[in-house]
């Protein structure tokens, strides 16, 4: 998935209205294409049109200028919802939908990713403890939730994060991701990002340059492209090591359970290198 997780709003359909859809047809294309470009100026098209699980909505398979695939929906070819479609028994429509319209980029082992994570343009936190490795974007509401979960532990020494700035989610994203990047000190621009966070629009309170220097753009763009080949274009991605019966183990994951942030930082034994994890002094 990657759109999929692209804009957080849940929106939720009864169970018991889960009816079988009236197939879509090039009807719906029009109206499809019409929602998406009025909400995305143009950075996103739409590729094809298929049937919902309920009748009047319609998914729409959607591509950005970057190749990155996701799933949206219209409601009565008038309306489009920006977030997951969620049943009452907590079931991600959206994800059951996007495993049979999107291709499924084959996941590269967490060990081959961390040489180009570890010298992607971006910055760290934290002055002791494993460091792990976090692609996180500027209106990633996830995103926002975990760097506050993670102030504490870092602050006490516990953990050190390299952020790489990644820009997917939003139109405002990439030129978001990259004024960060482009800052005298990008950690605390990124700070300050989610200082102003709006959680109710899912917004960063970064302000775009009215001139972004190239090198940064390419760099997040170049970042992305890294996030990309993990398998799953979302974020928060986390790049880490914990201890298992073999050993040290780098794993990937793409989101976290927030509130259990205190419980996976203890889990955390050991540091994300290039060759591998490397023991805690």
């Amino acid at each position: 998935m990657i759109l999929t997780k692209m804009i957080r709003n849940s929106v939720f359909l009864a169970g018991g209205f889960l009816l079988a859809g009236c197939a879509a047809t090039t009807s719906n294309l029009k109206p499809a294409e019409h929602l998406v470009a009025q909400n995305f100026h143009g950075q996103v098209h739409v590729s094809k049109v298929f049937p919902g699980p309920i009748q009047n909505l319609t998914g729409i398979v959607v591509e950005t200028d970057q190749h990155q695939q996701g799933i949206l929906w219209m409601l009565a070819d008038k309306y489009l919802l920006l977030g997951p479609v969620v049943n009452d028994q907590q079931q991600n429509i959206t994800a059951q939908y996007a495993d049979q319209y999107l291709p499924h980029p084959p996941k590269v082992a967490a060990e081959k990713i961390a040489p180009a994570a570890l010298t992607a343009p971006g910055f760290t936190i934290g002055h002791a403890g494993p460091l792990m490795v976090v692609f996180m974007d500027p209106n990633c509401i996830f995103c926002h939730l975990l760097w506050e979960a993670l102030q504490q532990p870092v602050a006490e020494g516990k953990l050190r994060v390299k952020v790489i700035p990644v820009g997917f989610l939003k139109p405002s994203s990439p030129a978001k991701a990259a004024t960060i990047l482009a800052a005298k000190n990008p950690a605390a621009a990124w700070a300050n990002n989610e200082k102003g966070f709006n959680v109710h629009t899912e917004e960063g309170s970064t302000q775009v340059l009215s001139h972004i220097p190239e090198k940064d753009q390419a760099a997040i763009k170049a970042n992305t492209q890294l996030l990309h080949k993990t398998g799953e274009t979302a974020t928060p991605a986390l790049l880490y090591c914990i201890k298992t019966p073999k050993g040290l183990e780098m794993q990937m994951k793409h989101g976290i359970d927030v509130k259990r942030t205190p419980e996976f930082v203890q889990k955390l034994d050991g540091s994300v290198s290039a060759q591998g994890c490397i023991p805690n002094a």
